[in-house]
């Protein structure tokens, strides 16, 4: 079992006069807060026990769901931990559990980097805010540091904050459930288009808009062949929308898992742009659907994300 301790918070900011990121080293370098500063809404999902003011010291190899306490995490280089390829692998990855380096700070912009300790890659991570817009960019830089192939997952992990009859936003894609067993909205296996889906007696299911927490229910999809490298939420209460973008040569796939009152009685909806599909990196070999690092590459992938007011 993870021990943990507690330690002090470390905490930056970056603002303008439309929105605030809260950034924390800490806890593996993710953004904790993304607050609209026009209508006053925090995008990102906490659980009610989630204590801000305290970090925490874990070893690569915690459990993440025993962990996890909301945010906007990335997940680097697996989802599921497990050997693979003579390397033992961590639950989710190593980056969300891992305190980062701070490497450079400016009023809009900020660099993080982490060594990592199953694959020999370093990760920086540069946030930069614009002057005036409610828009940030993310970069993301990888550096093989072998003489190997490494294939990879990367994705976001970005857990929002909802209210029944917010709208989930994709573009024209293909869905599938990631585990039909999970799924509580899809009924059926195989593919349909978003946002579109069979439900379990064959009935016509609509994936957009979000049902209350009594519910109960729960849903975890994949989608692919994106006609727009978009995903996001549009939030019914305040008429406004968080929107991330980036070119599909970067992320082709993205990931929505659903939790409205079913798992863990958590109400969030966690919005995953991603590298690879499936999540068992030995499939996503086998499929041609894992994103590679070739020996000693040094790659970039970039994320846009926005907030759009009606």
């Amino acid at each position: 079992m993870a021990l943990e301790t507690v330690q002090q918070a470390q905490v930056l900011t970056l603002e303008n006069t439309e929105v605030k990121l809260t950034v924390r080293p800490d806890l593996g370098g993710r953004i904790d807060q993304l607050e609209d500063l026009q209508t006053g809404h925090s995008w990102l999902w906490h659980p009610s026990q989630y204590a801000p003011e305290t970090t925490r010291s874990l070893a690569v190899g915690a459990s993440f769901d025993d962990h996890w306490t909301g945010g906007w995490d990335e997940v680097f280089p697996n989802d599921a931990a497990g050997e693979f390829q003579g390397r033992n692998l961590a639950d989710h990855g190593e980056l969300w559990s891992q305190r980062w380096q701070v490497l450079e700070t400016a009023p809009l912009s900020l660099t993080l980097g982490y060594q990592c300790q199953t694959v020999p890659v370093w990760v920086k991570k540069t946030i930069q805010l614009d002057s005036n817009r409610p828009e940030a960019s993310l970069v993301y830089e990888f550096q093989n540091q072998s003489e190997q192939q490494i294939p990879f997952l990367f994705k976001h992990h970005a857990a929002i904050a909802i209210e029944a009859g917010d709208e989930i936003l994709l573009p024209d894609c293909w869905v599938e459930p990631a585990f039909l067993e999970f799924s509580k909205i899809i009924g059926q296996p195989g593919k349909t288009r978003f946002p579109e889906a069979i439900g379990a007696n064959g009935e016509a299911v609509d994936l957009r808009v979000m049902p209350p927490p009594s519910s109960q229910l729960q849903e975890f999809y994949y989608t692919s062949e994106l006609s727009q490298g978009r995903c996001g939420i549009r939030h019914q209460r305040s008429q406004s929308s968080l929107l991330m973008t980036f070119d599909t040569a970067d992320f082709p796939y993205v990931w929505m898992f659903q939790s409205y009152g079913g798992w863990q009685g958590h109400y969030v909806v966690v919005v995953e742009p991603c590298t690879t599909l499936p999540s068992d990196l030995d499939e996503a070999c086998r499929n041609g659907t894992v994103a590679l690092l070739q020996p000693q590459e040094h790659q970039r992938r970039r994320l846009t994300l926005q907030l759009q007011r009606d």
